[in-house]
């Protein structure tokens, strides 16, 4: 029902309150296998009961189970049955579900009729598991949209929204939003750079500030979604937006009016039940951002059990060729643009340490150890950083951390490339697209960041399990080669 990525959400009154985002798609999907197991649990429930004396026809039962299970998941979807607000509606879905399932019945009779094996089944079971998977299947619906709701009230769940744009359209957004009485949409700031003009409240709610200040409280608080209710002429200011935004791993929505043709480039959709226009979309969402943290949980959890001892070797080694500890700490840029402690086994002399990167190490650097530049060469100081994975600041793939003042030549990256940040969408990775395909080691110049960045954002718009399982695998054989690695 929530994906996995929890925050602190500041509140009207200030307080921090612990949420998790609410995602559509996740709740689809688990009523989608609650329904499932619904028809599936009853029809064996009701078998175990009654058809206690025809052992040798319970292939039949549970084949006409399963059939009618993935007809039935089947329609509901071609009907609509599975969009977030048919869920949290049950009593208009009612007849469509009890329909679909007298339809499906009545087919899957017609058709055990031609194949001359109606007789092979009970008659009392038939008619008892329709009308039981029936009523579980309401039953299912009910408790699904209860469930929403009592957890959006408790606060324990719900898609924090920010709001650009304090006029009287600004105002009509606010009520509409409030007034369709959803706990789990929540306007939680609200910004216009015209506070001066307009008053200090709209529709009940401070303006915080403007552009910038907007900017900053979404880098320290968890956003869901940007709504901005600009006029038809404001276009350069939502262009504006758009651009200072872009970094963030936030939905951006336009409401209502919009214009321009770079504007019009973008996708149209129907968002709170007015119509909007799509700017920005977070990269890893709803399934994706669940089946992405298993992955990088199970990757990471299985090197540091099988790789310990390997570990142990390493620290060691580090122990015994250089005074100092084992570990490195490292500050860098990572998801939402935020600080984050990345670990490193050490591979400089202590006394040589640099750990904001005000120096990139380059090739027979004197500051690396003996192990050190082993380490370097095939990429174990990195290891450390599964423990980063398991925290959940980092992923196992993702675009590659950088460090406080990292620089191509003698400019700093944001420097060099202003929508550098665009990468920070997303956790950062111990591997990414651009490291297999040989963008590591020393940026020399502004060509070899582009390069990596370019990379970047085809990782984040391209992102798939498969996509993330290929990196994986031709990471192994990048280390092999150690190219660029010192």
């Amino acid at each position: 029902m929530v994906s996995s990525t929890n925050n602190n959400t500041e509140l009207r009154d200030g307080t921090l309150t612990h949420e998790t985002y609410l995602s559509s798609s996740i709740v689809v999907g688990l009523t989608a296998l609650a329904e499932a197991l619904t028809a599936i649990g009853v029809g064996l429930l009701i078998h175990a009961l009654y058809v206690v004396d025809e052992p040798e026809k319970v292939t039949l039962y549970y084949a006409a189970i399963g059939i009618f299970t993935l007809l039935m998941l089947q329609a509901f979807h071609t009907l609509g049955l599975y969009r977030f607000g048919k869920i949290l509606t049950p009593y208009q879905q009612i007849a469509k579900i009890v329909g679909v399932c007298l339809l499906l019945f009545l087919l899957m009779t017609t058709g055990a009729f031609a194949l001359k094996i109606s007789e092979d089944y009970s008659r009392v079971w038939a008619f008892t598991w329709l009308g039981s998977t029936m009523a579980g299947l309401i039953a299912a619906r009910f408790a699904a949209a209860a469930a929403v709701r009592q957890l959006a009230a408790a606060r324990k769940l719900g898609r924090n929204i920010v709001i650009y744009g304090g006029s009287d359209q600004g105002r009509r957004l606010i009520k509409h939003i409030e007034g369709l009485h959803e706990p789990w949409n929540r306007i939680v700031a609200v910004f216009d750079d015209r506070a001066e003009r307009i008053g200090p409240f709209v529709g009940g709610h401070r303006i915080l500030g403007g552009v910038d200040a907007m900017d900053n409280w979404c880098r320290r608080h968890r956003v869901d979604e940007v709504l901005i209710a600009l006029p038809l002429a404001a276009q350069d200011r939502i262009l504006q937006l758009v651009r200072l935004l872009d970094a963030l791993p936030i939905n951006m929505r336009l409401s209502p009016e919009f214009s321009s043709h770079d504007l019009l480039l973008r996708r149209a959709t129907n968002q709170y039940s007015v119509p909007m226009l799509r700017l920005l979309d977070k990269p890893v969402t709803g399934w994706g951002a669940i089946s992405k943290r298993i992955l990088d949980f199970s990757v990471a959890a299985t090197v540091a059990i099988i790789g310990a001892p390997f570990l142990l070797l390493v620290a060691l080694c580090i122990k015994l060729d250089s005074p100092g500890p084992v570990f490195f700490r490292q500050p860098r840029y990572g998801f939402n643009h935020q600080v984050l402690d990345v670990f490193k086994f050490r591979t400089m002399y202590v006394d040589q340490t640099d750990t904001n990167a005000d120096t990139l190490t380059r090739k027979g650097d004197p500051r690396v150890t003996r192990v050190g530049a082993f380490l370097r060469r095939f990429s174990i100081d990195e290891l450390p950083q599964i423990f980063n994975v398991l925290s959940g600041t980092m992923s196992i793939v993702g675009p590659r951390p950088h460090a406080m003042h990292a620089k191509a030549g003698n400019v700093l990256y944001e420097d060099v490339i202003d929508q550098y940040a665009v990468r920070h969408k997303v956790k950062p990775g111990i591997t990414g697209w651009a490291q297999v395909n040989g963008w590591r080691g020393e940026t020399r110049d502004e060509a070899d960041l582009l390069g990596r960045l370019e990379h970047d954002l085809y990782y984040i718009d391209n992102w798939s399990l498969l996509l993330d399982a290929s990196i994986m695998l031709r990471t192994i054989f990048a280390v092999m080669r150690g190219e660029n690695s010192y």
